[in-house]
């Protein structure tokens, strides 16, 4: 049998202290538990440790030796479970470690990447990695510590936290309203070209609100792309009419890059999510940053940083 590690440590406690009382006051254990893992130990290596007298006891040679091996060899053992304990502490306290988040196109560089800055002034010893969804080599969304979307994947154990509303609106060039002509209503939109999101059912129609009032939209689909940065960028080029988040824009509209279209007439919002594996929401560097996400997005406009400039005309 093999020798067990309690009685190891039991043995270098006898030889470091010369006698079963002084190991029983310096190791916390009793002089019976100690002479049984003592016993234990000599039987499992089939040889004798330490001969007891009546008033003495004295190491054999081979207690020597074996002594010789344990002591740093516990020594060492100590050591790193103290590490190992300070690497889970500080891993459970958000310290160290690393944390995957996965983001839709609309969000990753716009908005994401500036969470992620603030994020990690208060946890410098955390590693963040950023992927944008549906690009080759991105994570998974159950892979991902966070997957900031607009829609949750539906997928076990995946929870969807709220943490805000995403406004659209209808956005153009100047260039291109100059050509084209500002529509006066939703009706008008149908003899404009439009720049679309891909529809997994191919539908591009849109619900327009004003208070009380709606227009479904049948627009005439000039170009179509998967990702809004393609999107803003057509729309920059003069090339039609794109629906696109009113935060995504900003910078271009304070620039006069881009123009609203029909302003009093908008979609629904629509919400921001951040999903995660039900069981990784108990780290302390998830729940930092899920929080951190639902308080920037109140202040979301503030967030894009990358100024898109228009075709000279």
């Amino acid at each position: 049998m093999p020798a067990d590690l309690k009685s190891v440590e039991a043995f270098v406690h006898i030889m470091r202290s010369g006698s079963l009382t002084r190991a029983e006051q310096r190791s916390g254990m009793s002089k019976a538990s100690l002479s049984r893992h003592l016993a234990q130990l000599e039987a499992s290596l089939g040889a004798e440790l330490i001969q007891r007298g009546s008033r003495h006891m004295r190491p054999t040679e081979a207690g020597r030796a074996f002594f010789a091996r344990c002591e740093p060899m516990l020594g060492e053992l100590a050591q790193r479970l103290d590490d190992a304990r300070t690497e889970v502490q500080d891993l459970s306290a958000g310290r160290t470690g690393s944390l995957r988040v996965l983001a839709d196109p609309q969000f990753g560089t716009a908005f994401v990447c500036q969470v992620v800055r603030l994020y990690m002034a208060s946890y410098p010893g955390v590693h963040c990695r950023v992927d944008i969804a549906g690009m080759p080599g991105s994570l998974a969304p159950d892979e991902a510590d966070c997957y900031v979307c607009a829609e949750a994947p539906d997928m076990p154990d995946l929870v969807a936290k709220s943490i805000g509303q995403l406004g659209f609106g209808l956005y153009a060039s100047p260039q291109y309203l100059a050509r084209a002509g500002a529509p006066d209503a939703p009706a008008q939109l149908a003899g404009h070209d439009a720049i679309v999101m891909h529809d997994a059912l191919g539908r591009a129609d849109l619900t327009l609100l004003r208070g009380r009032s709606h227009a479904v939209i049948h627009p005439h689909v000039a170009f179509s792309t998967n990702d809004h940065w393609v999107m803003k960028t057509l729309c920059l080029d003069g090339l039609g009419i794109a629906l696109m988040p009113d935060y995504f824009v900003q910078p271009e509209l304070r620039h006069h890059a881009l123009a609203a279209v029909l302003p009093e007439w908008k979609p629904a919002p629509r919400r921001i999510h951040c999903a995660f594996k039900r069981q990784r929401y108990t780290g302390a560097k998830l729940r930092g940053f899920v929080d951190l996400m639902a308080r920037c997005v109140v202040d979301i406009d503030s967030f894009n940083l990358y100024v898109g400039g228009a075709r000279p005309a």
